[in-house]
């Protein structure tokens, strides 16, 4: 049907919880979408502090890759700066069937609706 490039990510505290945060259509196809997402995996950034942040990219299969970013940040009453970490997996998918939900009915009428 048709490529995606699909990003999920987790927040510097919450390692355990991952959410798809994008869905990015490509156009030209498998090979297209690959190189979509390659390039993200090097420039696609989250958070706050973009120019602050160090990177390391992991390829994990031909086409998905693992993304870590991080930041030192100094919280208050610590001389010792924390390192804060987020991950982005990045993969290409092919849609392969979609069906879009079934409409609502309109609310009946009662004693609350008039």
């Amino acid at each position: 049907m048709s490529w995606y490039v699909l990003v999920e990510a987790n927040g510097p505290y919450s390692d355990n919880r991952w959410a798809l945060v994008a869905k990015i259509p490509v156009e030209g196809g498998r090979e297209a979408a690959i190189a979509r997402a390659e390039e993200m995996s090097r420039t696609h950034m989250r958070g706050a502090f973009p120019d602050q942040q160090g990177r390391l990219v992991f390829r994990t299969s031909p086409t998905s890759w693992l993304v870590e970013q991080s930041r030192l940040m100094r919280l208050e009453r610590s001389a010792d700066p924390t390192m804060l970490t987020e991950h982005m997996r990045i993969c290409v998918a092919e849609l392969v069937m979609a069906r879009e939900p079934a409409p609502l009915e309109p609310p009946k009428k009662g004693w609350l609706r008039g």
